[in-house]
Order: structure tokens, then C-alpha cells, then sequence
């Protein structure tokens, strides 16, 4: 298993198997480089209330070119957004807003200092957001702990403040989002990452949404949370805790919480457990698998049980077919099942 703090201390989504690599397109004598990831998900899930549903869900396809390692462009597209929902064939209502994820301009070491800039359409560094599980999406607390699609600014200390902290992020965004047009600019968060030991990262979080589009007005989430994992990297555990007020998913709720962890029992096979509470709301209690099955193809198997605090209990069951691709320098699966050289 690879390390993940280094990359969570990087801004990066936890995700534990990586994407195929390849050979970047290197111009102008490796100054420019142009290069590709996507990743295709096929989830498939069953509850007692919503029936089955499938769909491609989180799959993507991105375009990035770099200029001498200083100013990186990114274009992310939605896949699901380009066919009918559970349907191989084209959509006929496809709209270009809702298929953008993301458009931005990443400018690193700003005046020779460790300072990036990233202005566009893109996700906002808030929260863990820690995506162990199979299906991310059936997890009560994913809208809390995700502001994305939305245009804005960060800037990333990357060498952190005065010397307290690993890692700074600050943005300014607007909170409509999924669209092309750049909106009123009214919301602002601030993360801090650090490194209490060589295994355990702290991250805390604040972030103020002015979500006038909604009626709900002015919307505030703090978060505070830890990430540790073995000095083998075999097992992983987090925690992160939430306050929140005026947010339109959860009016009557103040607080969430997420604990979970993940253990690595074959060489190719990890199983998640994970705890989610959303106060007023529900309790949820899940158990996952992931497996490589090949360098660029994985296999996940979750169970999740709702205890609705003020409705009918339910259990949701999902299947995920994760397949990755691209040019990204990051190592595929090392270990998979179907190994032809086993």
C-alpha cells in the first residue's frame, strides 16, 4: 500500500489504487507537456426505498498541459454527462455547463516563493474528504465535506504559516455552481494541514458560503480531523468531526462525524469499515471491499446500514468497477489479482 499522508498533505483526494501511467507528450524540449487521466465508474446499488440504480457516476476525463513545471492548465469532463442516464447511448440533451468539472489555471511558486495560485472552475480545499469506501456518494456527509464545480481562487502555501502549519489553503469562490458563468463571489474557506507526527496528519477547516441562490443564507461548516496510518502502511484510520449551520440538506442539524478504517488483508485487497452521523438525521454504519483486479482495474463491494432517525431503516448495497487511465506519473496497481507473472 502506497503512503497516503504525503499525498493528503498535498491537497490530494485519498484514493487507494492509482491510475495507469503513461508517457506524457513532452514539446519544446520537455519545457511543454501535455497529458491525460479519466477514470470510468460503473456503480451499481440497490436500497429497500430507491430499487436498483445504475450509472457512471465520478467518471471523468482530463485534459492538463504544463509549461517548465510552473503554470499547469486543467479541462475535466463529466462522463455520465455525455451519455443518457443508464443508457449506452448518447445524450441528446447534452449541455456543456454540466459537463465542465473543471477549468483552471495553476500557477506554482509565485515571485520564486512556495506559493501556488489556482483560478477557475474547481474543487475547494475544505474538508478530509477522505473517498476510502467503494461509493463515496452513499456517505450522508459527502455534500458536507465537498464544494466543487464552482468558480474561485486558492492560494496554497505550500510551505505553511510562520512555521505552525504544513500546509495553508485559502479561497474565495461563489457557491452556485455546476454552471459556465462566473457568479457573485461569496464564499470563502481556509484549510490547515499538519504533520503532528511522520503518521498522523491533523487538517482543520472552516468554510463561509453565502448561499443566497438557495434562500438558506449564509452557511457556515468547521471541521477539525486526524488521518493516521502504520508505519507499513497496511492500516489507515481517520476521524473528522463537523459543525455546521443554515445548510438546506441538513436545516435542523448541527453536527456530523466520520471514523473509519482500512486494512490491507491480501496483497491485491483491502476492507473498509466506516461510522457516519449526521446529527437529527441518521446513523450509518458501512463495511467495504476494494481489489485490484489488474494494473488499471478495480473491483468494490460496500454494505451500508441507515438508521433514519426519523423514518424507515435501510440498507444499501453497491458494486463499483473502477478503470483508470492516462499519463499521470503516479504508479498504477503494483499488485493486482490477475497477474500473469503469479
Amino acid at each position: 500500500m502506497k503512503k497516503i499522508l504525503p499525498a493528503l498533505l498535498l491537497g490530494l483526494s485519498f484514493n487507494t489504487f492509482s491510475p495507469l501511467h503513461a508517457q506524457d507528450l513532452e514539446l519544446l524540449d520537455g519545457d511543454f507537456v501535455i497529458g491525460y487521466e479519466g477514470e470510468v465508474n460503473t456503480n451499481l446499488g440497490s436500497g429497500t426505498e430507491s430499487g436498483t440504480l445504475s450509472n457512471l457516476d465520478n467518471s471523468y476525463i482530463s485534459l492538463n498541459a504544463e509549461w517548465k513545471n510552473k503554470i499547469r492548465l486543467v479541462l475535466t469532463g463529466k462522463l455520465q454527462e455525455i451519455f443518457k442516464e443508464n443508457s449506452v447511448e448518447f445524450n441528446d440533451d447534452f449541455s456543456i455547463e454540466e459537463f465542465v468539472k473543471e477549468a483552471y489555471i495553476e500557477i506554482k511558486e509565485v515571485g520564486g516563493s512556495p506559493i501556488a495560485v489556482i483560478v477557475g472552475k474547481q474543487p475547494i480545499p475544505f474538508a478530509q474528504n477522505v473517498q476510502a469506501m467503494p461509493i463515496f456518494s452513499n456517505n450522508p456527509l459527502a455534500d458536507l465535506q465537498k464544494i466543487d464545480e464552482v468558480y474561485g481562487l486558492t492560494v496554497d502555501l505550500t510551505e505553511g504559516l510562520f512555521g505552525i502549519f504544513d500546509q495553508v489553503e485559502v479561497s474565495a469562490f461563489e457557491t452556485v455552481e455546476g454552471d459556465m458563468s462566473i457568479g457573485s463571489i461569496n464564499g470563502v474557506s481556509v484549510r490547515l494541514s499538519k504533520m503532528l507526527t511522520d503518521n498522523i496528519l491533523l487538517t482543520m477547516g472552516h468554510a463561509e458560503l453565502g448561499n443566497d441562490h438557495l434562500t438558506s443564507g449564509n452557511e457556515r461548516r468547521t471541521t477539525v480531523g486526524l488521518i493516521g496510518e502504520s508505519n507499513d502502511g497496511m492500516l489507515v484510520g481517520w476521524v473528522e468531526g463537523m459543525y455546521f449551520s443554515n445548510n438546506p440538506k441538513y436545516p435542523d442539524s448541527s453536527f456530523a462525524i466520520t471514523v473509519g478504517g482500512m486494512m490491507r488483508v491480501h496483497r491485491t485487497t483491502d476492507v473498509i469499515v466506516e461510522f457516519n452521523y449526521v446529527e437529527k438525521e441518521v446513523l450509518q454504519y458501512a463495511i467495504g471491499t476494494r481489489t485490484a483486479l489488474t494494473e488499471s482495474l478495480s473491483l468494490g463491494v460496500e454494505a451500508r446500514y441507515n438508521d433514519h432517525l426519523n423514518g424507515k431503516d435501510d440498507i444499501v448495497l453497491g458494486i463499483n468497477l473502477t478503470y483508470q487511465f492516462g499519463s499521470s506519473p503516479i504508479k498504477p496497481n503494483e499488485e493486482y489479482l490477475f497477474d500473469d507473472e503469479d
